[in-house]
């Protein structure tokens, strides 16, 4: 893909967001001017563009829209329902065509038809307007089709199909030259033309005034072909076009080209294709950059000169000290450059947030739903594959909510709520990491009903199944083989797909958990980590192998007296400053055998697992570091409680565990 395509893929992508955010803001508020403007200049600029590349049905569709937009500016027509559900499917179908272009290089095959579907679709609301003056007064006798016909001592009608004619008059738009249209040779590929005759559209103006880039023509024509296929040469400019099948033996009569126009509803969470490759940075965050590759300079040539001293007989002392003070900057400035990098990287959740309301609104409208959607956190920022990868799980979640999360109105008429579902989207920080949740007042998760389905189809025992309480119990939504593909109603629907959303963010280094009362709401929560590229952890000791634990989950470190080791049943506990702990030793977990205890503490980690505080006994502490992390790949990419591997500065492999797992 040339950079120009790739280009226009990334200013597409925000314009087409730009263009569904000033509508969704204009159902809201249908008098706002500036809004109009807005989604206007959106679909001008995208216009625009596209008119570079060779994609006339996206033109067509877009034309559409702008000719719609502006009449609305200018007062003529008004603000509906209907006039932003059709300027949202073409904003719909923009954005899975920039799509396919991103993958493929070009349209899909049915492009043509679905743009002059759209084009068709937009330009009709456009004329239902009330205020609207843009329909064209239909022509009395049609007086320019006999002089068609009695040109030339009349066309040769032997030749037309069927013995009928299609009269076509062709008023090209003034500016058809800058969106790609050629009149002429439109006109060339009608198929059996028996008469042609041009004119101007204007009078001239004095040929020193005249606009060569204007188009000023009338053409007017008879074709011994069928109606469709003298429609199918002008399915890109329907708008200028108006077409009238004449009998040979009859008076001719109107009948205006229109094309069947199919149900293709608007595909409102898009995921806009494969994530882009393109990164729009501060210009400040590059300058930072720039100035800290500077500073690593200076600091190679110090080592230099320092090694160059070492090799001409320096005192060892002092080649020492100079390699203690060189190591020191050459730290700080490595982790300055790690802090920045992650700057450039790092993304707004406003990025994906801000196509959500669309979806929420295409879910609801088409199951008949009242919702009222919000957002909050829009401006936290994370790694950008972190808030890249959010998407289709979010997606999925917001869509359960919608489904089956909201009641009907009546039901939530005689529960005493309002007649609209609340459901809401937020983000916050949380240290080193990110929390986003979907929360809505629906109907909830009963657990009895969770219990039941998971008996019938296997997912736990029965004996298991009791001895849950109700939060475990509704944590088998994410259990693989809880739902199937039928929804599971007496559930809200709540598992379909669930395992899926786990998974997805689980590759992300997060987790995702679920909330909820029985008919007062659900709240699904999906901890990630702020970034996945650069990780800070704790190296520990297992015998003599040293492993890595993210620093994220650790609270603290301590050293145990073992007279404050308890046995409990068959596990054990620890009392820390008058609390007592779970404890788990870390061989266990790793199944490997355990090690003699030196002395008289032992040496646990304190982390927290879920919501809970576990201690977790290791053989030794070891340093803290920044590292470069590494995922599980090949057949080791499911190996559980490990999330990746880094290479230590003597070459060795380093396991990075995820704990929790490994105790759950």
């Amino acid at each position: 893909m040339d950079d120009l395509l790739q280009h226009f893929i990334v200013e597409a992508r925000e314009l087409i967001q730009q263009a569904a955010d000033d509508l969704m803001a204009l159902e809201s508020d249908p008098t706002s001017g500036m809004h109009v403007d807005s989604a206007f200049r959106a679909v001008h600029t995208l216009k625009g563009s596209v008119g570079l590349f060779d994609l006339a049905p996206m033109g067509l569709a877009l034309h559409a829209a702008e000719d719609l937009l502006g009449g609305l500016r200018e007062g003529r027509g008004t603000v509906d329902g209907d006039v932003v559900d059709a300027l949202l499917e073409c904003i719909g179908q923009t954005e899975r065509w920039v799509s396919a272009i991103e993958q493929t290089g070009q349209l899909p095959a049915d492009a043509a038809e679905e743009g002059y579907r759209l084009a068709r679709a937009l330009r009709s609301q456009f004329e239902q307007r009330p205020a609207s003056t843009t329909a064209e007064v239909p022509e009395a006798n049609l007086p320019w089709i006999e002089e068609l016909m009695a040109s030339s001592h009349g066309p040769d009608v032997s030749k037309a199909e069927n013995g009928a004619l299609v009269a076509l008059r062709y008023t090209p738009r003034p500016d058809c030259f800058f969106a790609g249209d050629d009149p002429i040779a439109l006109l060339r590929s009608v198929p059996k033309l028996l008469a042609v005759r041009l004119s101007n559209r204007d009078p001239w103006p004095p040929a020193a005034k005249i606009d060569p880039f204007s188009c000023n023509l009338r053409i007017e024509a008879l074709s011994g072909a069928g109606l469709d296929a003298v429609k199918a040469v002008f399915r890109f400019v329907p708008d200028q076009v108006v077409l009238h099948e004449v009998a040979r033996a009859t008076a001719p009569h109107s009948g205006e080209a229109s094309p069947d126009d199919g149900s293709a509803g608007p595909s409102a969470g898009a995921a806009g294709g494969a994530s882009s490759r393109m990164l729009r940075v501060d210009a400040a965050r590059i300058d930072r950059l720039a100035d800290l590759v500077g500073e690593m300079v200076v600091a190679k040539n110090a080592l230099a000169h320092l090694a160059g001293q070492a090799g001409e007989g320096m005192h060892r002392k002092d080649v020492a000290q100079g390699l203690v003070a060189s190591q020191a900057v050459i730290d700080r400035l490595v982790a300055e450059m790690h802090r920045a990098v992650m700057d450039v990287r790092m993304m707004p959740m406003r990025d994906i947030f801000r196509r959500f309301p669309r979806a929420v609104r295409d879910t609801a409208g088409q199951l008949g739903k009242a919702i009222e959607f919000s957002m909050d956190g829009e401006d936290v920022e994370a790694d950008k594959s972190v808030v890249e990868g959010l998407f289709e799980p979010l997606l999925h979640v917001l869509r359960n909510a919608v489904a089956h999360g909201a009641e009907p109105e009546s039901v939530r008429l005689d529960a005493g709520k309002p007649i609209e579902t609340k459901i809401m989207l937020r983000a916050r920080r949380e240290g080193d990491r990110v929390a986003v949740e979907v929360e809505d007042d629906g109907r909830g998760i009963d657990p009895d009903a969770i219990r039941q389905v998971a008996r019938e189809r296997g997912v736990a025992s029965g004996d298991q199944l009791e001895r849950m309480s109700d939060a475990e119990a509704m944590e088998l939504i994410f259990a693989p083989g809880f739902s199937t593909a039928s929804e599971v109603t007496d559930l809200s629907g709540r598992g379909v797909g669930m395992d899926a959303v786990r998974s997805a963010v689980e590759k992300l280094g997060g987790q995702a958990s679920v909330t909820s009362r029985q008919g007062q709401g659900t709240t699904i929560r999906f901890s990630l980590p702020l970034t996945i590229v650069m990780t800070r952890v704790m190296a520990v000791r297992v015998g003599r192998e040293l492993y890595g634990i993210p620093l994220d989950g650790v609270v603290e470190t301590a050293v145990v007296p073992t007279t404050r080791v308890l046995p409990v049943r068959d596990a054990e506990a620890f009392v820390l400053r008058d609390r007592t702990l779970p404890l788990v030793r870390l061989a266990d977990l790793l199944e490997i055998p355990r090690s003699e205890e030196p002395g008289p503490g032992m040496k646990v980690v304190v982390m927290a697992v879920g919501d809970e505080m576990v201690g977790v006994a290791v053989d030794g502490f070891a340093e803290r570091m920044d590292v470069l992390m590494r995922p599980m790949t090949g057949i080791l990419a499911g190996m559980p409680g490990v999330v990746g591997t880094t290479l230590l500065g003597d070459g060795r492999v380093l396991m990075i565990l995820d704990v929790p797992e490994l105790i759950g």
